[in-house]
């Protein structure tokens, strides 16, 4: 056990001199030696030395595991052990004692080994003297503590050491997440800026020096870098229109340092428009002075679009809702007089050709204002017609072969057709109506000649191409597209041409009503309209088709006779012209007709002749209860009723209600004589 010091030795001639207990652990087999030695220690009177002798060096050892002590004086002569394995073996149990070795010969090379292995000094035993001993011990007790404190001292230092470094490693363990951290926010931000279609904007007021982001001059059309920076130029790249005004509000929010919202346009270098929003704030100097403006610039071109989709689909749903209510009554007024035309020549089989004539022409007349209200009508919600599978490619190489036959030799007519296209549930007479419209509208636009170009694919629309339509929805398609190379349409036109009644023809060339049941069609066949003009370098429609997912159950068709058995049949209809042309109608062909003007009173006959009638024609629009409504109360009192809803708005919409009510067939106003016949012989079939 090694002793921590019990006072410091004083060998300095300079200091005060005052004796110190030290102990000495001597470890040498030589008696005669050992007695010498503790003799030149007793007579020291520098300081006082205690000896402890063992003669062997595992006696040494097993001292120093019970004793404590200043020194060992260790002989390199041992009976159990010899050379500087002694010194080795010491070390190993007491590495911080100092140790003084002792031999009998005079060996440089010994000593300088024995040093290196941690001896503090080196005594040949025939030179030592008393004064020799005990500078050599003194010496090294100072040596070692003086070792020991450097120890203590690196080992400190080395553990501060150890300690920054890890602090340095966590902070700079902490920086590099943070650094990671800034770059994902910045990576994010720029993600999020662009697909936001978002830039940032700096002006130093004072200087006229701005800085643009990447971003920013993205969405003004320009290259990283190669937009100018200062106000003026950037200026140059507002629409004209807006310029004045963007320029006065900048420089009032300057003025009162108040926040900037305000919305322009723009021209790319390529042309285009684009509207940008732009949102500021002004901060001020030191000195109280506005100094300069943060912002960003917002590209809201798709917004500006939508709004305008949306406007115009409002707009034209309002013309239709008063569109159609003049259809209804227009069909209510031909109902009669299409009946009776059809109808006289059965009651009067007498009459002359002359008068014959008349009322062909009276039936005519009254077919050709049905036709035109249809035409309203297919504007408005659609037209409800004969749909089935069809491939667009037959239909369209029909088309093509009318129109080469009969357009001026001028326009040249090119197509482009798909043969593998996918099938569309459609109406091919509506179709046909659509494509024809189109192509004499592209051949009206040139009047000098040009170019027709026809065309049909398959196209998928995607979720980015359906946010820029207001009628589209993510799906498959088939588009034809039908161009020409004529006049083209101004901005302001090509606004308005589905509304209906618009038309930029002479009068007497055109009831403005061939686009607008161009888009009732499309519309109701699921689909929409894209359409691009330019003055001068002509227009191009492209009609988006949904493609037939399933097979549709074929309509059943049941045989024709016209004549009824007696039946009693019910008819309710507020018009009381129709209700007595049906009647007519009705009774010449068999049948026994009961008719009210109002659902109290067909009510109120349903329920006296509960058991005899055996089918209801009724009308939709009523005034107090429709037509709906007032099956609904028939069926409380028979439930299975056969029922034929009537109406003057021939659409989609009005028939899928017709469905959804139970009826068993639709049939609208102005109808034939066959139609009505028809509807209701497969109505009374339907419940046999």
């Amino acid at each position: 056990m090694v002793r921590d010091g019990n006072a410091s030795i004083q060998a300095n001639g300079d200091r005060a001199r005052v004796k110190m207990d030290v102990t000495v652990l001597l470890i040498e087999d030589n008696l005669a030696e050992a007695r010498l030695l503790q003799e030149f220690l007793k007579g020291s009177v520098v300081q006082r030395f205690h000896l402890c002798h063992r003669q062997r060096l595992s006696e040494g050892i097993q001292q120093l595991a019970t004793a404590t002590f200043d020194i060992v004086l260790l002989d390199l002569t041992l009976p159990d052990s010899q050379g500087l394995s002694s010194l080795d073996a010491l070390t190993q149990r007491a590495s911080k004692l100092p140790i003084v070795v002792l031999t009998n010969t005079n060996d440089d090379e010994l000593a300088l080994e024995a040093v290196r292995r941690g001896a503090q000094d080196y005594l040949v035993k025939r030179t030592v003297n008393q004064d020799l001993l005990v500078r050599a011990l003194c010496y090294a007790i100072e040596r070692k503590q003086a070792q020991e404190a450097l120890r203590e001292v690196n080992e400190s230092l080395e553990l501060r050491v150890q300690e920054r470094t890890a602090e340095l490693a966590t902070a700079n363990a902490s920086l590099i997440q943070e650094i990671t951290e800034r770059q994902n926010i910045q990576e994010r931000l720029e993600l999020a800026q662009k697909a936001g279609k978002i830039g940032t904007f700096e002006w130093q007021i004072a200087s006229n020096q701005i800085t643009w982001s990447p971003e920013l001059e993205m969405l003004y059309g320009y290259p990283v870098d190669q937009f100018r920076n200062c106000y003026e130029d950037w200026l140059q790249t507002l629409h004209p229109d807006d310029r004045d005004q963007v320029h006065q509000e900048f420089w009032q929010a300057v003025q009162r340092e108040q926040a900037l919202d305000i919305e322009f346009r723009i021209l790319t270098p390529q042309g285009e428009i684009r509207w940008i929003a732009a949102k500021s704030q002004v901060f001020a100097a030191r000195s109280g002075n506005p100094c300069r403006m943060i912002g960003v610039h917002i590209d809201i071109t798709e917004k500006k679009q939508l709004e305008a989709q949306f406007l115009k689909a409002q707009r034209l749903e309002s013309l239709g809702t008063l569109a159609s209510g003049i259809a209804h009554d227009i069909n209510n007024i031909l109902t009669p007089v299409l009946a009776v035309a059809q109808l006289l020549p059965i009651k009067l089989p007498n009459l002359d050709a002359r008068n014959l004539q008349l009322l062909s022409l009276l039936e005519n007349s009254a077919h050709r204002g049905s036709d035109l209200v249809k035409q309203i009508l297919s504007f408005t919600r659609g037209m409800e017609g004969q749909r089935g599978i069809l491939q667009v490619s037959y239909l369209l190489k029909e088309i093509i072969q009318i129109i080469q036959q009969t357009l001026p030799k001028t326009i040249e007519v090119q197509a482009q057709i798909n043969s593998d296209l996918w099938p569309v549930y459609a109406d091919s007479t509506q179709l046909h109506q659509v494509f024809m419209n189109l192509c004499v509208n592209a051949r009206d636009a040139m009047p000098q000649g040009g170019l027709l170009r026809i065309s049909v694919d398959n196209q998928q629309v995607d979720e980015a191409i359906a946010r820029l339509h207001l009628d589209a929805e993510v799906g498959n398609y088939v588009v034809v597209t039908i161009a020409d190379t004529g006049t083209g349409m101004a901005p302001e036109i090509l606004h308005r041409i589905f509304d209906p009644f618009f038309t930029t023809k002479d009068i007497g060339q055109g009831t403005g009503l061939g686009l607008s049941a161009v888009l009732g069609i499309v519309k109701s066949h699921g689909g929409f309209i894209v359409v691009q003009s330019e003055v001068g370098q002509g227009s191009q429609f492209q009609v988006f088709l949904p493609v037939c997912e399933s097979e549709p159950i074929p309509p059943k068709n049941p045989e024709f006779t016209g004549l009824g058995q007696q039946e009693l049949i019910l008819v309710v209809d507020d018009e009381a012209t129709i209700c007595e042309s049906i009647r007519n109608i009705l009774t010449v062909h068999n049948y026994q007709v009961l008719t009210a003007t109002s659902s109290k009173i067909a009510i109120e006959l349903f329920h006296t002749y509960l058991t005899d009638i055996r089918c209801v024609f009724l009308d939709m629009m009523m005034p107090g209860m429709d037509g709906l409504s007032t099956l609904d109360v028939l069926r409380q009192l028979t439930p299975h009723i056969p029922a034929i809803l009537m109406s003057g708005l021939h659409s989609t919409e009005v028939v899928s209600q017709a469905e959804a009510a139970g009826f068993q067939e639709f049939i609208p106003k102005p109808f034939t004589t066959e139609m009505l016949l028809s509807a209701l012989q497969r109505s009374l079939q339907a419940t046999v």
